[in-house]
């Protein structure tokens, strides 16, 4: 009868150590999904404020602010941004004109060369915007992109009724886990 007693403790204390072991990691997922956060925020600003538009027939857009947080110490860099199209009824693009700039929090947006990070690439079989950085980006406790379309005004309602997914493969690792779970999407228009 002791011996049972005894094997029924130890039983009793292994459950204990193998739920709080499973506790223990599941917060560590939390706290380390919580130190590498990516937020889009679709903005749609016409920045042609000349009418330069009715000239060259194109439209440019600030498009989208990427924010891009950690909390942690570990040095992190970004090196390039792909965005997926998903039109509507499978609508393709043939092309497709961007450029990424490095926002400064403290003042307004100024898609000027000092803060150009990049000109995009359209890779038109996979209906994909490549944004690929000149020099890796390091990363620092909040990062704000901002994303501008040069749109011709027959693009126009067709980048409304679809929307782009951030590729999570290109994302550095310590990012692709919050990435996994959170709708990284860019809606231009309403959201479906």
């Amino acid at each position: 009868m002791k011996y049972i007693g005894l094997l029924l403790t130890i039983c009793s204390m292994a459950s204990l150590s193998f739920t709080s072991k499973q506790t223990n990691e599941k917060q560590e997922e939390k706290l380390n999904s919580d130190q590498f956060t990516i937020k889009i925020e679709p903005k749609w600003d016409n920045l042609d404020k000349n009418n330069k538009s009715k000239i060259f027939k194109d439209q440019w857009i600030l498009a989208a602010d990427i924010i891009i947080k950690k909390t942690s110490p570990e040095y992190v860099s970004l090196h390039e941004l792909h965005l997926c199209w998903h039109g509507k009824n499978g609508k393709k693009i043939n092309e497709l004109v961007a450029s990424l700039y490095e926002k400064n929090s403290d003042k307004n947006f100024m898609p000027i060369e000092q803060y150009l990070i990049c000109d995009s690439t359209w890779k038109k079989s996979e209906q994909t915007l490549i944004l690929k950085f000149e020099k890796p980006k390091m990363l620092f406790s909040a990062n704000k992109f901002s994303l501008v379309l040069t749109i011709p005004k027959d693009l126009i309602n067709t980048l409304k009724s679809g929307y782009f997914t951030l590729d999570t493969k290109f994302l550095p690792i310590e990012y692709q886990e919050y990435a996994a779970v959170n709708d990284l999407c860019l809606y231009l228009g309403d959201k479906h």
